[in-house]
């Protein structure tokens, strides 16, 4: 049920809802708008949003318990400087990451699009240093395991996760880098847009835990080392089989602060004018 409701004392029959309602599920038949087919409804609110008065709840979302957004989006120059002020970090304090601040965290990257809103993500985080490093621990020794009785499978980078135990050994962390935390975003294999949702939800995530302070490191070597080697791991992450990894993520407080944005340059842009000649 999308419990959609109409409060007739504040709609104005302006018809926004319905122009803006991509599937065309909400009808302006009366003076009211209506959904007539919820199966046609794809569930992604823009109705509340677009709504002029406030007029509209679905879904159990009342406009009352949403942010005006007028007058308190940041200044682009504020966009600006958190987007290039980004960095990867990689060196971070060995400390549990604050649970009102990841959660805050957590709960904005929830926003992040999906292809047709499917909205079929699985997040997973590691979020207590004494278990990522027990986690850290295992996938070592796993992976010295594999070595040691000439079984690492063939993969591009069979080389690095063959010398990534040693290098342990000798006090380095060349995969996690220390971070106390991690977050592994999965999809639904039948989502529309199986491969990109996870990339985009860990771009909001990065973004929004810079923003409160947090280091991000994007671990390409985490999830290789999941789909390629270690991939018997994936299911005691408690991620279903109906799920694929995306990507993985490390993230903590920072041990370091960088002072100032390393400016790139003008983009370099291919502009195209149409039709071509």
């Amino acid at each position: 049920m999308l419990h959609f409701t109409v409060d007739k004392e504040l709609c104005v029959s302006c018809g926004a809802c319905a122009e803006d309602c991509l599937p065309q599920a909400i009808q302006m038949e009366g003076e009211y708008p209506s959904i007539p087919n919820e199966e046609h409804c794809m569930r992604c609110l823009h109705c509340l949003a677009v709504c002029p008065t406030g007029a509209i709840s679905i879904l159990g979302h009342d406009p009352a318990e949403s942010e005006p957004l007028k007058g308190r989006l940041p200044a682009p120059e504020q966009v600006a400087t958190l987007m290039k002020g980004r960095r990867s970090v990689r060196r971070y304090k060995q400390e549990n990451v604050d649970p009102a601040l990841l959660r805050r965290v957590l709960d904005v990257a929830a926003h992040a699009p999906t292809g047709v809103n499917a909205r079929q993500l699985w997040v997973t985080v590691i979020d207590d240093t004494a278990s990522m490093d027990a986690f850290r621990k295992e996938v070592y020794q796993r992976l010295e395991d594999l070595v040691r009785e000439n079984r690492m499978p063939e993969n591009p980078r069979r080389q690095f996760f063959s010398s990534a135990p040693e290098l342990w050994r000798k006090g380095l962390d060349p995969i996690f880098r220390h971070a106390p935390h991690c977050v592994l975003v999965s999809n639904a294999k039948d989502a529309p847009c199986r491969e990109q949702d996870s990339l985009i939800y860990l771009s909001y995530f990065e973004l929004m835990a810079q923003s409160g302070g947090l280091g991000t490191v994007w671990c390409g070597l985490l999830y290789w080392c999941l789909r390629l080697v270690l991939p018997e791991l994936i299911p005691r992450l408690g991620i279903p089989e109906t799920h694929e990894l995306g990507y993985a993520m490390l993230f903590g407080s920072p041990a370091v602060q960088y002072q100032r944005t390393a400016e790139r340059g003008p983009a370099d842009v291919h502009r195209v004018i149409w039709p071509a000649r």
